[in-house]
């Protein structure tokens, strides 16, 4: 389901008790998510009136002993209390023990509750995934967005490939359409590939990530984060084949993906995408040091492999 029409049902009263809102970085899912919890339970989308209100909560950590103390609150009934909202920004960084405590609360939903996570749909458990209803931020029809590229002159193969990965976000897919990055993809893939089945390609990947900084070589903080993305896609492509769970966006990673399916675990792929978007966020949000990022990733992805 598309945002806009998920705030209109909202709004009519109309929704299920359970919504994942998806999305990528940058697309507002934690401030959305907040503005449908002030309008479910306010009835109106000023976010500052939540400090106010007494029924929403907004987990503060991803400490299992706060989920349970959350959905205890969630569930609680009280004469009179009415309507309680609960908010998950970035569930994907939720611990596999933490994603199962949430777990019966999903199965089991309270009357006039309502929970919402955001973040990455593909890096939680599918269990969780199912019970929720997801809502892209964001997004357009893929189909539509890969035909305008193709108005734009993008050759049709592009461009579907470009919408699929973009998840129907224009200007992502526009991104993604042009030579520079495609070029840079093509080149990403099979230093994956060696990375999660052969040598772990030290050289070529830091070669790869470097860029010209002050007449120096430097390893890139944004080609580091574009491979990343490449690879967690492709790990939730893998996912998303091995539970079953229906079509993937890569649509140029096929082989890549069905030998991830067939080589990894479900609790494998789930620990690499796992790894991956905690380097990610070191290098995002803390200042982490790119070259030793990457070399912690491989050595991360290797030891699937070895072991």
């Amino acid at each position: 389901m598309q945002l806009l029409q998920w705030l209109s049902c909202l709004k009519a009263g109309d929704t299920p008790h359970a919504v994942f809102l998806v999305g990528p970085a940058g697309s507002g899912k934690k401030e959305y998510a907040r503005r449908a919890a002030a309008l479910y339970l306010l009835g109106t989308e000023d976010v500052g009136k939540l400090a106010e209100c007494p029924f929403f909560q907004e987990l503060p950590d991803y400490a299992v002993k706060n989920v349970r103390a959350c959905c205890e609150e969630l569930n609680r009934q009280v004469f009179g209390q009415g309507r309680r909202c609960l908010v998950i920004p970035d569930a994907h960084l939720l611990t596999q023990q933490t994603q199962n405590a949430l777990l019966k609360t999903l199965e089991e939903p309270p009357e006039d509750a309502l929970l919402i996570l955001t973040g990455n749909e593909q890096a939680v458990l599918p269990t969780i995934r199912s019970r929720c209803m997801l809502v892209r931020v964001g997004a357009e029809d893929v189909e539509r967005v890969a035909a305008r590229l193709r108005a734009h002159g993008v050759a049709p193969e592009r461009a579907r490939l470009a919408a699929y990965l973009s998840d129907g976000v224009p200007a992502l897919a526009e991104r993604y359409a042009g030579e520079e990055y495609m070029t840079f993809r093509d080149q990403c893939l099979p230093v994956i590939a060696d990375a999660l089945f052969g040598v772990t390609p030290f050289a070529r990947a830091a070669e790869l990530l470097e860029r010209r900084e002050e007449g120096k070589k430097r390893m890139g903080k944004e080609p580091l984060c574009d491979c990343m993305d490449i690879l967690l896609s492709l790990l939730r492509d893998g996912l998303v084949t091995k539970v079953g769970g229906g079509a993937f966006r890569n649509l140029d990673g096929a082989a890549l993906i069905n030998r991830m399916a067939e080589h990894f675990t479900t609790a494998e792929i789930q620990c690499m995408i796992t790894e991956t978007l905690q380097r990610r966020r070191i290098l995002t949000e803390y200042g982490g040091a790119p070259g030793a990022i990457l070399d912690g990733l491989l050595v991360s992805l290797g030891k699937q492999e070895t072991e």
